[in-house]
């Protein structure tokens, strides 16, 4: 883009005319050595563009405004040349600074003070030249030793100051000799003591002339220039005066082999600056990958990316998104070919609840596991860091309450019947003295002996009040309480099924939200490890990957791939994960995409890169830019930049379009996995347990003029069928509970 700035310094008062040129709108951010490097190496650079073009000059011009803030600008004057030589600097400053091209018109109010020479020719430091045919050049013979300070720090510390800088080939036959001329340019004041000061010390033999003086050229060597040439170059600290830019893209080495049909995660930039796809291998995938950055940088833009490109092959995906944003984009952003593999659940819809149930296990060795799971949820839940609120007493009574309802129902326990089974002694006793697990017969015998106690009231209240915060809501209750389970993990896996996970965290709460998180990626996990087709990848895409517990997360970054699991996690910083989640991340993640970070994260993210990149550049990158490691591409590892276009490319859907796209889902989403369960689930969530669905009569009370005794529910084991009774004696009361609108909370 080009524009037009006002400067005080290009030219004299009497050259009037307007200069193309670059301004440096800010300043990159290097390692100390880089920027080193680049003080040092652009000169010679720059200098080496000017001298191909016979005639040519270029001004270096550095204003400080009342600010502080320093406008810096490089022209050039080549004649026809002259917009090829600026694009050639735009190329070379690309690692210092963001440039744009300006014409640059001089100031009519501005007031010159050349730079001249301290002693006259043929004195110590200064040498005439004779025999000239162009205006007389004094040769310096000042040091060539670097200024330890660059000079937009001298001028940043005097506003309303600035100075020009013309540089010129010396001779046309030895490029090693340069003409440069310095002014300082005031807006009529008269340069500080301070300032002359400066000069004199910077560049010894020379002093600030007087008004109307002549600037002399003074004639140097190419090792001379870069104390005159000092383009501004910032370290991991921005200089005074500088605006700060993003940090120069790192480029990437292509391998052989690298561009094909993976999945494109963005693009990146070759040494020479051509533009190149960014693509993972089925292997890469399978080794997961990690997406961490503030907010709002692009992480959602690059799992929305990554989901879409998932979808348009033919594997299944599972997205958990604590809020549902991200599951609405990629809904908007869904290939049509895709469209008949995708559920869309939305765990605070209590109209259209999808039943889960962990323990619908039949195996009985997987329903211990899952029990077992169960329990490590609560402790995390309630008592991360085990000061005793959870502790082996819950554990145990919560473990052996799962086991007497699994006994009792089989697949169809549900998790939330636990606070009513701690406290109905007969149901314990009736399915408990008919079990075959001779560790549940003597906790049982154990915990007969505890009722009598003065705590048993507290422990039983102690341990039920857990499960408020997971069933206080018509939600949570239809969803977890029928006993039922919608999704066949395994199949859907297999089938390449998308599902879309909203875990509604605003209208169900964080405990709760993150338990369904849990239990979902929990029975991925399992059925997982039930596919038959292993060799068709599945995604399972965790955003705030922090708001939920680790549980099989650790397991799938393990030994995901031995089962075609691909896993993307996605959060802020490194502090968020717990300590089992962030040893897995670091061992197992073989894929990094680091976005801008915090000054308190980038230590970390830079040791994890290998020290190969700078900690200012991970704070400064600008939105939609990361830097990314892939350690199981082939060929050796380097990071480099990458730039995130799935935003350009424009998939989503609006208006009717999108009504209609979302309409279709919902309707395939209910008749698949709602409808089938919504009889059980409404009655869950009015309340209906599966001990209250059980219905056991009891006798009536002595003299209450009751009819006939009627016959006890069978226990287990017996030549009545008790879970066929159960079931039978539940339809009923859940079809009453459905009839009776009054029938609330």
């Amino acid at each position: 883009m080009k524009g037009t700035t006002t400067n005080n310094f290009v030219n004299h008062p009497h050259e009037r005319t307007s200069v193309a040129g670059l301004e440096l709108m800010g300043l990159r951010p290097n390692s100390h050595a880089a920027a080193t490097h680049l003080r040092s190496e652009l000169p010679m650079v720059l200098s080496g563009i000017i001298a191909e073009i016979d005639g040519a000059e270029m001004e270096l011009s550095l204003c400080t405004g009342e600010d502080g803030m320093v406008a810096v600008t490089l022209c050039a004057d080549a004649g026809s040349a002259t917009a090829s030589v600026l694009a050639e600097f735009a190329a070379v400053l690309e690692p210092v600074a963001e440039s744009a091209s300006v014409v640059v018109e001089p100031s009519l109010d501005a007031v010159v003070w050349p730079v001249v020479t301290e002693l006259r020719a043929n004195s110590l430091g200064f040498v005439a030249e004779a025999a000239v045919t162009e205006p007389t050049a004094v040769a310096w013979c000042g040091t060539a030793e670097r200024s330890t300070t660059q000079l937009m720090e001298t001028f940043a510390a005097h506003p309303g100051t600035g100075v020009s800088i013309r540089i010129r080939p010396g001779t046309h036959h030895d490029r090693r000799i340069w003409d440069v001329r310095m002014s300082v340019v005031t807006r009529g004041e008269e340069p500080s003591i301070r300032l002359r000061s400066s000069i004199r010390r910077r560049h010894p033999g020379l002093r600030l002339g007087s008004v109307g003086d002549d600037a002399p050229w003074l004639r140097v060597s190419q090792d001379q220039l870069v104390n005159f040439l000092d383009i501004p170059v910032a370290g991991s600290e921005p200089l005074p005066g500088s605006y700060t830019a993003a940090a120069a893209p790192i480029p990437v080495s292509p391998s052989r082999g690298s561009v094909g049909s993976g999945l494109c995660i963005g693009h990146a930039l070759t040494s020479s600056g051509r533009r190149t796809p960014i693509e993972l291998s089925k292997n890469e995938r399978l080794r997961h990958i990690h997406v961490l950055g503030q907010t709002g940088t692009g992480k959602s833009s690059a799992l929305a990316g990554i989901a879409r490109q998932v979808a348009e092959g033919d594997g299944g995906m599972l997205i958990a998104d604590p809020h549902g944003q991200l599951c609405e984009r990629v809904l908007a952003e869904m290939p049509d070919s895709a469209s008949d593999r995708v559920w869309l659940i939305r765990c605070g819809d209590t109209e259209n609840p999808v039943p889960i149930n962990p323990l619908a296990e039949t195996d009985v060795a997987r329903r211990d596991i899952a029990i077992s799971e169960l329990c490590a949820m609560f402790q995390y839940l309630f008592d991360k860091a085990e000061t005793g609120i959870v502790g082996p007493r819950f554990s145990e009574r919560v473990a052996m309450t799962l086991r007497t309802l699994a006994e009792a129902h089989g697949p169809r326990a549900s998790l939330l019947d636990v606070p009513e089974t701690t406290g109905d002694d007969e149901f314990m006793e009736s399915v408990i003295s008919g079990s075959a697990d001779a560790r549940l017969r003597r906790w049982w015998k154990v915990h007969k002996m505890e009722r009598s106690s003065n705590e048993h009231g507290q422990v039983l209240a102690w341990v039920n009040s857990k499960f408020d915060s997971i069933s206080s809501t018509v939600a949570m209750r239809a969803i977890l309480g029928s006993g039922t389970n919608a999704i066949d993990f395994a199949k859907a896996m297999d089938e390449g099924k998308i599902i879309l996970l909203d875990l509604s965290k605003s209208e169900l709460g964080e405990q709760a939200s993150r338990l369904l998180g849990y239990l979902y990626l929990g029975r991925i996990w399992h059925g997982a490890l039930e596919r038959e087709h292993r060799a068709r990848p599945f995604t399972v895409i965790v955003d705030e990957a922090h708001t939920l517990i680790s549980g099989a997360l650790t397991n799938m970054l393990a030994e995901g791939r031995k089962f075609g699991l691909s896993v993307v996690l996605a959060h802020q910083h490194m502090a968020q994960l717990d300590i089992d989640l962030g040893p897995a991340v670091k061992g197992n993640v073989a894929t990094t995409i680091a976005f801008r970070s915090a000054v308190s994260d980038a230590n970390e993210i830079r040791q994890r890169f290998g020290d190969m990149v700078d900690t200012s550049t991970l704070v400064t990158l600008p939105d939609l830019t990361a830097v990314t490691l892939r350690s199981a591409a082939a060929g050796p590892a380097f990071p480099h930049t990458l730039v995130i276009d799935h935003n350009e490319r424009g998939y989503a859907r609006a208006g009717r379009d999108l009504d209609d796209h979302i309409a279709e889902v919902m309707r395939r989403t209910y008749l698949d996995i709602v409808d089938p369960y919504r009889v059980a689930t409404v009655a869950a969530g009015r309340g209906v347990s599966n001990l209250t669905a059980l219905a056991r009569p009891k006798a009536p009370e002595p003299g209450s003029g009751g009819g006939p005794p009627q016959k006890p529910a069978p226990r287990p084991g017996s030549s009545g069928s008790f879970l066929d009774e159960w079931l039978e004696k539940r339809k009923g009361l859940v079809q009453s509970a459905v009839s009776d609108p009054e029938h609330g909370d």
